[in-house]
């Protein structure tokens, strides 16, 4: 017994005497530019949202780590763009910079157009959009008029002319929270409205009849007025620039062919994920992420995410989970953020995105699609009072707590698609 107490003390020391302790190498924690200590303003007191520098935590620099794997092979873990027709511009709140297109409506009327994603493989490469396969199904759906999903056009010395579907930017967004809870709020009134026949998505008959995701983000206003708003918006234009301009539009140029848009936080598979918000086809989801109510956007059929012709993916939003409110006081480095947060009680309390869950994306998986299929899911009484309820990350951990019964649809029913659909592009992927 002797014989292995000593030889047990003998090995404590010969560790003490190789660690980096002993040797001196590991430096006090302060001395590290990496440490996050957020100020509560920045915006970077959400840990499991912003990626703290990989340095943090070790004795090195960071211009001492190697590279992410993702900048070699874009399936492995890292930073990946996956619009790459413009640039993120990063910071407390990141947007997105990408080139502006003029056209010419079907009343010959003048409107600014992007694009974002394309059925066409060999075009969606050479441009820089986003490759969408499923969005020559999204062409096949028709509302009960007869409108299909897609309006088909043509092009015309290099212009897509002749679109008739137009968007009312005039409306003032708002909503007002419920009662009882934010979630379900009184009323909401998007921010632009689309008529009828306006849908984000054009079918080029004369160039295949591939399908582009090409929202209206600016309606009949001229390019000098635009011109304005290189630069940012000041603030005493700002009520009547938005009479005229999408909600998600931070600076527009016509001059420079770009556009600024905000984009809207979220996640994929447990990856923190960028995404544009340009429409949907509710009034509820276009007014709470600021995006353009779109009926004909309903043509797309819901509920057959991955089935054969689908042109949808599914998208999960939470109604109520922790907001900013539930952090108890005390928190570390005066963090202002519940890092658990996530949910439309949240969002439409002003804590921010309501960082919802996307499924498939570009890199992750082949099924991707703009246009995102709404699963709203809520954690039940059992779950809340019990410590259960979390923020959720992935497709996957969703359908395992609906299929477990910890979460329901908003009314207690087994988890289901409601019915809507958002158009809301990928941008980057931060993992």
């Amino acid at each position: 017994m002797k014989r292995l107490t000593l030889a047990l003390a003998l090995a404590e020391v010969a560790v003490s005497f190789a660690s980096p302790l002993a040797r001196g190498t590991v430096y006090p924690r302060q001395s590290f530019p990496s440490e996050f200590n957020p100020d509560p303003q920045s915006g970077f007191d959400d840990p499991t949202i912003d990626i703290a520098d990989p340095s943090f935590a070790t004795a090195i620099q960071a211009g001492y780590q190697g590279p992410f794997a993702s900048y070699e092979q874009h399936e492995l873990v890292g930073p990946v763009d996956l619009l790459r027709n413009g640039h993120v511009n990063y910071g407390v709140n990141p947007n997105f910079t990408l080139p502006l297109y003029r056209g010419l409506s079907a009343a010959n009327t003048t409107y600014w157009w992007i694009v974002t994603d394309t059925s066409d493989e060999g075009n969606a490469k050479q441009l820089g959009v986003n490759f969408a396969p499923k969005l020559r199904f999204a062409a096949q759906g028709q509302t009960s008029s007869g409108l299909k999903g897609a309006e088909q056009l043509e092009i015309v010395n290099n212009t897509v002319g002749g679109r008739e579907g137009m968007v009312d930017f005039s409306p003032v967004r708002s909503i007002v929270p419920g009662d009882l809870s934010p979630f379900p709020p009184k009323s909401v009134q998007p921010g632009s409205v689309g008529d009828r026949k306006y849908t984000p998505l054009i079918q080029l008959t004369n160039a295949g009849y591939e399908v582009w995701n090409a929202p209206i983000i600016a309606g009949e206003v001229d390019e000098e007025y635009l011109n304005q708003f290189c630069d940012g918006i000041p603030s005493n234009l700002l009520a009547e620039f938005r009479s005229k301009v999408h909600d998600q539009v931070l600076s527009i140029c016509p001059r420079d062919q770009v556009v600024t848009l905000a984009t809207i936080r979220g996640f994929s598979f447990s990856k923190s994920v960028l995404y544009l918000i340009a429409d949907g086809s509710d009034p509820l989801p276009a007014t709470l992420d600021g995006g353009t109510y779109a009926p004909r956007l309903a043509a797309v059929r819901t509920g057959d995410d991955d089935a054969l012709f689908s042109g949808i993916e599914r998208f999960f939003v939470n109604t109520n989970g922790y907001t900013n409110r539930d952090l108890p006081p005390g928190a570390p480095n005066n963090e202002t953020h519940h890092p658990w947060r996530q949910g439309l009680n949240s969002a439409i309390l002003g804590d921010g995105n309501p960082l919802n869950i996307l499924g498939a994306i570009p890199t992750v998986a082949y099924d991707y699609s703009p246009l995102w299929d709404f699963n709203l899911f809520t954690w039940t009484n059992y779950s809340i009072e019990n410590g259960i309820r979390t923020r959720l990350t992935g497709e996957f951990e969703v359908l395992g707590m609906a299929a477990a019964g910890y979460v329901t649809n908003p009314d207690g029913t087994p988890l289901s698609d409601a019915g809507i659909v958002n158009n809301c592009p990928i941008v980057h992927r931060f993992l």
